[in-house]
């Protein structure tokens, strides 16, 4: 039967049989052109410059600090660690209503050193996501371990955190 269909295709409908194989002989040559031509390549930083925001920098000194725990882990080798922030230490302070103003404005205190702001609170970083890269990642023990120690060091849920064996 299938031997048929060719044999009809070449015989009877010439033109399709051309059309087709002309076709397949374009997608084959832009397949081919496609893998010849150089890609373009992007020069990635492996670490954003030192510096750049705060935001960047408070990301740098949670991954530093994560790696360091992790890696103290017993089994779990060598880590890289990226985290993503949505925000940075926030500070707030003792507000005081003026009556000039209309508005609220830090309340300040005089001391020995001058005039301070009346701190209240400090807020801490908002986590976003970590991902843990780890060559003991692979052993679902350590993965769970290491997944766990993320989550309770920086207080977020377990779908923030990916763990990915090198």
């Amino acid at each position: 039967m299938n031997s048929q269909w060719w044999q009809n295709l070449l015989q009877n409908d010439k033109p399709k049989f051309l059309r087709i194989a002309i076709l397949a002989a374009l997608g084959l040559a832009l397949l081919v052109v496609g893998s010849i031509r150089p890609r373009p390549t992007t020069t990635a930083r492996a670490s954003p410059e030192v510096g750049a925001s705060p935001l960047v920098d408070q990301e740098n000194q949670v991954a530093r600090q994560l790696v360091d725990i992790l890696q103290s882990i017993p089994g779990a080798g060598r880590v890289k660690v990226a985290v993503t922030l949505s925000r940075t230490i926030q500070s707030q302070f003792v507000t005081s209503s003026s009556s000039l103003s209309g508005g609220t404005s830090p309340l300040l205190v005089n001391n020995n050193a001058g005039q301070t702001v009346v701190p209240l609170d400090q807020v801490g970083p908002a986590v976003q996501g970590v991902v843990v890269v780890a060559r003991s990642a692979s052993n679902p023990v350590l993965r769970a371990e290491l997944s766990q120690a993320v989550e309770t060091l920086l207080q977020v849920p377990a779908y923030q955190v990916l763990i990915l064996p090198t």
